[in-house]
């Protein structure tokens, strides 16, 4: 299934990124598409430099959901919320028709469909709840292996000299019992291919799930296939929902 004549907004979390680093973004959103796919990165208001938090979660959730309306209403055929823990994905599910995935939902699902137990990796200790609660929402506990933490806050997990650190956790993660690994923070995404690629040589079989292109590309192919998400499961609210 090509991309052709599909739009997909991704709405960046964070505040702080110059020019040069957000062309980079969506330079890089753009190459997980399939070809002929609009791949536009937009931004939130009010958005914090990082989310390491619920807290900061909370912070970033009315720009996020101001987003996901204003995508819709300027043709967006799917929005992606660039979050490894999935921000506000019921929230904006309940204010827009067009599909809405984030992330870890798309790499835990697709996991558990190629592998009997995935691991999930995030970013610090201090996220470890926000990661199990995500897996117990999505029930999933059965087939997650362990959620393991690298131990490094965002801005410094996408550095190429924390890689080690990086393939050190995954290492443990499959030799604890995971067969497919999958990634709670978007920073991870340089990561994929070169783990990826280590794993096959080493413990090969394991399946290393990029988040970045299954969020993507799952929502490619929902816009293929006509579905979006349930509006029983979702209820647009009675009222209007008014941002600051």
């Amino acid at each position: 299934m090509g991309g052709d004549g599909v739009r997909i907004d991704v709405v960046m979390l964070i505040s702080g990124l110059e020019e040069e680093a957000l062309k980079r973004r969506q330079e890089q959103v753009s190459s997980y598409a399939s070809p002929g796919a609009e791949v536009h990165l937009v931004l939130t208001r009010n958005a914090p430099p990082s989310v390491e938090s619920q807290a900061e979660m909370e912070l970033a959730a009315p720009g996020i959901l101001e987003r996901a309306v204003l995508s819709e209403r300027e043709g967006a055929e799917a929005v992606v919320i660039w979050g490894g823990h999935d921000p506000s994905l019921t929230s904006a599910r309940e204010l827009v028709s067009i599909p809405v995935i984030g992330p870890g939902m798309a790499s835990m699902y697709l996991a558990s469909a190629l592998a009997e137990e995935f691991s999930l990796l995030v970013q610090l200790p201090q996220v470890l709840g926000i990661a199990r609660r995500q897996v117990r929402d999505l029930g999933l506990d059965a087939r997650c292996s362990g959620i393991y933490s690298v131990g490094l806050p965002v801005l410094e997990l996408r550095k190429p000299e924390n890689y080690e650190m990086v393939r050190e956790t995954t290492i443990r993660s499959v030799e604890e019992g995971a067969d497919a690994v999958c990634f709670g923070c978007m920073a991870f995404n340089d990561h994929a291919a070169p783990l990826s690629e280590e794993l096959e040589k080493t413990h090969p079989g394991v399946v290393v799930i990029h988040p970045g292109k299954a969020a993507i590309r799952m929502a490619e192919l929902l816009i293929g296939i006509g579905l979006s998400h349930s509006k029983r499961s979702f209820p647009t609210p009675l009222k209007d929902v008014r941002f600051p």
